[in-house]
């Protein structure tokens, strides 16, 4: 390890990864290190693992041996048990994370980046005209980044003195199993909406090879402390699920809000979940923080080459317009409309599944949806469009 690199990374999820890729794979020679608390493939993976086909191949240039399955047909399940079948030509995957991250890091290390893992990263310095940033460990040890890609995650809250962090505001609860023993279709996925049993989000179920299952559900953050979360599971898998073996459980929080203030500045660039890129509505934050790493990376390139802080100013400028355009003007639009989603009765649910029921699958296209929701329920034509 060196006293100073290039660009440092902090984060090896697919913020982090991504960028680092992104960098090293560039006809500059740059040097790269990249930093996490955890080896993070080595740990069970607390994500339902789906992610759609267009937003993934756009992010990363997909290797077929992180895909378990592709996915065409979305089922969503109105609280009386209404379904309304969706197929879409474009449909999505249900991936392997761990092996996709693996794959990444040995591949960053293989082109020479320098990776260090169970290191604890606490602070990062402000920014000091052409002085590099130190990076500091919660050993009191510290090295030097010329660039530094914060994509540690919503918590840790790196740069604040900068106000480059904040609290996420819309931290939502999430639990669920990975399961032996169901019968559910390869290709489909299944979408629950009800009030009682996922109050401000939804239930899911997603195949995951063979006959195991990622079966789960979210409450919106009104609801964190108010509700047990692990009961609703449980009353969930018993009316839905009631024949399968559970292997393990996990828990973890979403960070679902948008941005509240700058994600980059000279020196420093914030991907991933640290920037909030979470979809606030569907919850997808898989290819959304591997959009963000590659212009993260990207933009570090560009942030090395600046000739004064004026530069430096401009690219990060450039790289919030990015992803804005990219992403994050969609997302504020969704974060805006979220709540008023979430209070649709469940009444209201019933009665667009059963208009959206009387139309042949075959049929069922999106602008059919579209026009039926908007036209009897325009409260529920964004979650219609959006849980896809």
């Amino acid at each position: 390890m060196h006293d100073c690199y290039d660009i440092v990374i902090i984060g090896a999820g697919p913020a982090g990864l991504n960028a680092g890729l992104r960098a090293v794979r560039s006809p500059r020679t740059v040097s790269i290190l990249m930093i996490d608390k955890i080896v993070p493939w080595e740990h069970p993976i607390q994500c339902a693992e789906a992610v759609g086909r267009l937003g993934f191949r756009e992010a990363i240039d997909v290797k077929e041996s992180w895909i378990r399955q592709a996915v065409t047909t979305a089922c969503f399940h109105a609280p009386d048990n209404t379904t309304v079948t969706y197929t879409d030509k474009n449909g999505g995957y249900l991936i392997d994370r761990a092996a996709m991250q693996r794959d990444c890091a040995h591949e960053l290390m293989n082109r020479g980046v320098t990776c260090i893992f169970n290191r604890r990263v606490v602070r990062i310095s402000r920014h000091a005209g052409a002085s590099p940033r130190a990076v500091e460990f919660d050993d009191g040890t510290s090295l030097y980044g010329r660039v530094v890609i914060d994509a540690s995650g919503p918590m840790a809250c790196l740069g604040k003195d900068e106000r480059l962090a904040w609290k996420p505001m819309d931290l939502e609860p999430a639990y669920f199993v990975h399961a032996e023993g169901n019968n559910l279709p390869a290709d489909s996925v299944h979408i629950y909406i009800n009030h009682d049993l996922a109050p401000g989000g939804y239930a899911w179920a997603f195949p995951r090879g063979k006959s195991a299952a990622n079966i789960g559900i979210l409450i919106g953050s009104c609801y964190k402390g108010k509700i047990n979360i692990n009961s609703l599971l449980d009353v969930f898998l018993e009316r839905y699920y009631p024949a399968i073996t559970i292997v393990n459980r996990f828990a973890g929080l979403i960070p679902c809000g948008f941005p509240r203030g700058p994600a980059a500045a000279p020196g420093l660039l914030k991907a991933g979940d640290a920037a909030s890129t979470v979809n606030p509505v569907s919850r997808a934050g898989i290819s959304e923080a591997l959009l963000s790493g590659r212009l993260a990376g990207d933009h570090a390139l560009l942030m090395l080459e600046a000739k004064s802080e004026k530069e430096m100013r401009r690219v990060a400028a450039s790289y919030e317009a990015a992803w804005r355009e990219k992403r994050g003007k969609r997302h504020e639009k969704l974060a805006r409309v979220k709540d008023s989603l979430a209070r649709v009765p469940d009444a209201d649910h019933n009665r667009a599944a059963h208009a959206l029921a009387q139309i042949p699958q075959e049929s069922l296209v999106m602008s059919k949806i579209f026009r039926t929701a908007l036209g009897r329920f325009p409260r529920l034509v964004w979650a219609l469009r959006h849980l896809m």
